[in-house]
């Protein structure tokens, strides 16, 4: 293995399991917003680490003594940081995709239905109308 690839992928794997971690768990999430934000901030994430291991490992790279040729050939870095959001966003969308899928298809919330029959005119049994306020002393 290379020095980049020593370095590049350690800080990329945190990144991305950070990014995962963060798309996945929004969207589990309800509403519009706050699942938003989550999916952004595992893009920019993934997108950083992305940059910074390939920034940092090419450095490393080129600082051994009688590096290669290819250490001195560092246009991904640069192609990372004005395009690295692409892979990043495509990654988060993933993830965020692959939670609210199985939220919508396998983790559905249960419904309780409840079927109150009256004993009488307008009488109930006194289980189905048990509020299970502590401090309402209990039905008789």
């Amino acid at each position: 293995m290379t020095p980049l690839q020593e370095i590049f992928i350690p800080i990329f794997c945190v990144g991305g399991l950070v990014s995962a971690v963060l798309a996945f768990i929004g969207g589990r999430m309800s509403g519009i917003i706050g699942p938003l934000i989550l999916l952004f901030m595992s893009a920019f994430v993934c997108w950083l680490t992305l940059f910074l291991g390939l920034e940092v490992g090419y450095q490393v790279w080129q600082s051994r003594q009688d590096a290669p040729p290819e250490a001195f050939s560092d246009t991904a870095p640069m192609g990372a940081l004005f395009a690295g959001w692409i892979p990043g966003g495509v990654f988060a969308c993933f993830w965020f995709g692959t939670s609210w899928l199985i939220k919508t298809f396998v983790w559905k919330p249960k419904s309780v239905v409840l079927s109150c029959e009256p004993t009488s005119v307008g009488e109930l049994q006194a289980e189905l109308v048990e509020t299970g306020n502590a401090y309402q002393p209990p039905a008789s």
